[in-house]
């Protein structure tokens, strides 16, 4: 096959470019590789814009729930306060600038079978279990006490999650964060909690492959049940903005409930947000006050068998 005949196609722009000028050679990727099953590339521009997406849609959302809290304030001074409880952290939230680190790299490749993660060891530096962490798995777990951890998604969950139970439910929410951020962070997050709930990944279905999230989310679950907490794991969220397919987060959803069955950890449905066009903001993509009640609710009920 001659060099003009070499030519691959980006899966974001759909534009051909020459295997030559794709840089996959310095990385060890040869052309007959490119043909195997399971292999995407996308070409930087579209790396590129992908993250900047994510960065105006975080921003986004940030505004507009300053926007919510000064009316919410307003309110408050006036009947006496809305009754309703803000999220609890017992962190700090990851900035955008630091969620959104440079992970930028031309022909975001992955070979078919690069999915297998080795456990967490001690003394790792990559979230695992740290020197500043000993001891955190023997911590005596306190019954009842439960803690849900996500992305944006989940900040005003706990209107739902905690209602009746707020001294032993809290969430905590990491605007913008991606399934790798809560692998690195497992061991600052988790403690003395019976049982612990995620609820992430949406943020990963526009820049990972299949091989790469699946990869992502078995390194999640080996991490989490390190721990020793009971470990429920929550389907990704439709989305309506019309940057990812519905048979996407479908498949993927399906693929994450079997190997939560494989592992033996919970995996909580949240497929009734299909449909629910009703429950999202303008932007299709994040949860308005209500929205976030109903997913807080759902996902209260997911894990109640752990409680009971």
């Amino acid at each position: 096959m001659g060099g003009k005949d070499k030519l691959l196609v980006c899966q974001g722009c759909e534009m051909w470019i020459e295997y030559s000028k794709s840089r996959l050679s310095f990385k060890g990727v040869s052309f007959e590789n490119t043909k195997a099953d399971g292999f995407e590339y996308r070409c930087k521009k579209c790396i590129k814009l992908a993250d900047l997406e994510t960065r105006l849609e975080v921003c986004e959302c940030n505004w507009e729930e300053v926007r919510e809290g000064a009316v919410a304030t307003e309110v408050s001074g006036e009947v006496g306060g809305t009754g309703l409880d803000e999220t609890t952290n017992r962190f700090s939230t990851l900035e955008v600038e630091e969620v959104m680190s440079d992970r930028i790299e031309e022909g975001a490749v992955v070979l078919p079978g690069s999915d297998s993660v080795a456990p967490p060891t001690a003394g790792a530096s990559d979230g695992s279990v740290e020197g500043g962490g000993e001891g955190l798995w023997e911590v005596e777990k306190v019954e009842g006490k439960c803690l849900l951890v996500g992305d944006s998604l989940v900040r005003f969950a706990d209107r739902g999650f905690s209602c009746g139970y707020k001294q032993k439910r809290m969430c905590a929410c990491l605007p913008g964060a991606r399934v790798e951020d809560i692998n690195k962070m497992v061991n600052r997050v988790v403690g003395d909690e019976e049982v612990v709930v995620v609820q992430i990944g949406t943020n990963n279905l526009r820049r990972d492959c299949q091989s790469v999230l699946r990869s992502r989310f078995k390194e999640l679950i080996c991490r989490l049940k390190s721990t020793r907490a009971k470990i429920a794991i929550c389907g990704i969220l439709p989305r309506f903005d019309g940057r990812v397919a519905g048979s996407t987060i479908r498949g993927h959803n399906r693929w994450l409930e079997l190997e939560c069955e494989g592992e033996g950890v919970k995996f909580v449905d949240l497929s009734s947000f299909w449909g629910r066009r009703d429950l999202y903001r303008k932007d299709g993509l994040h949860l308005h006050n209500e929205g976030a009640t109903v997913l807080g609710r759902l996902i209260s009920s997911g894990v109640e068998g752990f409680l009971n």
